[in-house]
């Protein structure tokens, strides 16, 4: 029914033009699309927002595909910020740039080390992954963000998933899903884990299960900043034509079966819950 995470060749690690996503979208079905390109905050980055961010010329192109698929597929104008613990404030004057229709925040980086490349010396190292999971706790309680990407994200790269202790962890999720209930913030269920070595998304089910007990969706118009109530939405993390909408029916299921009747939408930065 949607997909809020799809990245088009307005990103750089992505070859999909935006038209062709939204194709993919309409021929599998999907209601809604969201275009969530990457804006990143450190300037090693090939995202950095001052090189290759050009917020113009992509909601140019969204007006073109709105217009080219009215009625039939709703193109939401989303980004994906990389969250970096001392610039708060460069992204919200970012934000307020473009009329984004939401922000996912997710985190890319631990202390200045791409997560991918952190996570496996963490590991080789014999160290825990909780500086990661700090820095996720603070993208939830800046307040900046709309919808919190991949949570648990070093799954992903984690060599032997036995050096994963997800009870080690427990205590931070449950901090960072307070934070997110307090805050309003929507947690993603990002089903790009089911493509990857993981096996399951990003967070898996327990975390879902566990967030759904804090404060229930509701449904109707805009409920934007409330507090007390779990949403959830759902990303594919797409970055090619074949990955739009993947997973949706699981991620569905998977979410019902956790207690949520209700997914959450954005436009123009307000919240608003569609039925499950």
């Amino acid at each position: 029914m949607i997909d809020l995470h799809v990245h088009t060749n307005f990103s750089p690690d992505s070859p999909m033009p935006a038209e062709r996503a939204c194709r993919a979208a309409a021929a599998r079905g999907l209601k809604i699309l969201g275009l969530a390109d990457h804006a990143e905050f450190l300037n090693e980055d090939e995202a950095y927002i001052a090189d290759n961010y050009d917020g113009d010329k992509i909601q140019v192109e969204i007006e073109r595909l709105r217009k080219m698929y009215e009625g039939k597929l709703e193109i939401l104008f989303g980004v994906e910020i990389g969250y970096v613990r001392g610039m708060e404030r460069d992204i919200e004057e970012f934000l307020k740039k473009y009329p984004f229709d939401y922000a996912i925040g997710s985190v890319h980086y631990v202390d200045g080390v791409l997560v991918s490349v952190w996570t496996r010396e963490r590991e080789l190292a014999g160290a825990d992954f909780m500086p990661y999971f700090e820095t996720v706790l603070a993208a939830a309680q800046s307040g900046l963000f709309d919808i919190l990407g991949h949570l648990d994200y070093v799954r992903k790269y984690v060599f032997a998933s036995g050096n994963y202790d997800r009870e080690k962890y427990e205590g931070i999720v449950g901090r960072i899903l307070d934070a997110a209930v307090k805050t309003g913030l929507a947690i993603e269920i990002n089903t790009s884990g089911w493509r990857h070595f993981a096996r399951e998304p990003y967070p898996g089910a327990e975390v879902f299960q566990r967030f759904s007990k804090l404060g229930k969706g509701v449904m109707g118009g805009s409920v934007t900043g409330v507090t007390g109530v779990a949403g959830v939405t759902v990303g594919s993390d797409a970055h090619k034509y074949f990955e739009v909408g993947y997973g949706g029916d699981r991620a569905r299921k998977l979410l019902r079966n956790a207690g949520f009747e209700s997914l959450e939408v954005f436009r123009q930065r307000k919240r608003c819950s569609i039925s499950l």
